[in-house]
């Protein structure tokens, strides 16, 4: 009877799990967690077969090849030592008698991809838009938004950019990763001066409206970072820069610098963010022998209205597209001649 009542609660688990638009290996799995069979037994008996009405099959499909439920006996028995390995020729016709893939008979034995680098940081970061999804633990979600922050959290800035340039590179050409990561750069910054995660800001020095009303002008400390091809290293620019406010468009000229290099800024204010274009003229005795270079910047505009951080995107010497980061940092408010002396030349 015990027999018969499995086989009931069997049939009648396929049939529900069939009208839910389950596959064969879907089902399997199931059998493979209620019953304790392995995944070739459940794929066999989800169909409703014994190990004869497989063997049966199989002889009707390749009667040169004839096997008996012994034979599917002991693939099912298999890894335990009174099992037989199947061959992949096996595998590969029990999948077509099963109606399931090569790997669905395979899949509960050792997995190694967790050895793997690369796939250790794709899993990591595909909790990402799980998490924002779910907004907390639900039903289904393979991980919560609390805990997807407490893993961001736990990351140093430097495994989290490994993860995400594993990530970038299966976007396709350079090109499209390079826009991508910018955009998400952009987002992931203007989130972060977002005003509402700076909470109250009643007590905070001064909201973006207010320091868009009372103007940008000043003497500005810019720093931009550049990798050289020709030279293969990072460098570090900067300039300070005298910046004049016309409306919403701020225009910043560089002060004398030592070298000689001049860099000129044109930026439209719109609070968090200043979007805009840059252009240099190097050092005539530097490197680059006095050539102008030109290109966007997209920057975030800090609450204080103290600094401006973004990314700048410019074609270097043979056209190719380069991108780094900009910062500019507030020095004084006044513009007069004595103010600006106090910074020529001095890097």
């Amino acid at each position: 009877m015990a027999a018969r009542s499995m086989r009931a609660e069997q049939r009648a688990l396929i049939a529900d799990l069939r009208t839910q638009q389950r596959t064969w290996a879907e089902i399997a799995i199931v059998f493979t967690e209620r019953f304790g069979v392995n995944l070739r037994a459940a794929l066999r008996m989800v169909h409703g077969w014994s190990q004869q009405d497989a063997a049966d099959r199989w002889n009707e499909r390749w009667p040169n090849d004839p096997k008996t439920f012994k034979n599917f006996s002991y693939w099912e028995q298999w890894p335990a030592p009174t099992g037989h390995a199947p061959s992949l020729d096996v595998l590969a016709r029990l999948a077509v008698l099963y109606e399931c893939s090569l790997a669905d008979l395979v899949a509960d034995r050792a997995d190694y991809r967790h050895l793997d680098a690369t796939f250790r940081d794709v899993q990591a970061l595909r909790v990402v838009p799980r998490g924002l999804a779910s907004e907390g633990r639900s039903p289904g979600s393979d991980v919560g938004l609390e805990e997807l922050l407490a893993r961001l959290d736990q990351m140093d800035i430097g495994e989290l950019a490994r993860i995400t340039t594993s990530w970038a590179a299966r976007l396709g050409a350079p090109d499209a990763r390079r826009s991508v990561l910018l955009k998400l750069s952009a987002g992931l910054s203007l989130a972060a001066a977002s005003t509402q995660l700076a909470g109250d800001t009643a007590g905070s020095p001064l909201g973006t409206a207010a320091v868009a009303e009372r103007g940008f002008e000043g003497i500005w400390l810019s720093q931009y970072r550049y990798r050289s091809s020709s030279r293969s290293e990072e460098h570090l620019e900067e300039h300070y820069l005298v910046a004049r406010q016309q409306g919403g468009r701020l225009i910043a000229q560089s002060l004398p610098h030592s070298s000689g290099s001049q860099v000129r800024l044109e930026l439209a204010l719109d609070p968090p963010v200043a979007t805009g274009t840059w252009r240099e003229t190097t050092a005539p005795e530097g490197h680059y022998r006095g050539a102008t270079y030109h290109g966007a910047l997209q920057m975030v505009i800090d609450p204080s209205g103290r600094s401006m951080r973004g990314m700048w995107l410019g074609f270097g010497r043979r056209f190719s597209v380069h991108a780094g980061e900009w910062t500019l940092t507030w020095q004084e408010g006044s513009t007069s001649k004595a103010a600006q002396r106090e910074y020529y030349e001095r890097i």
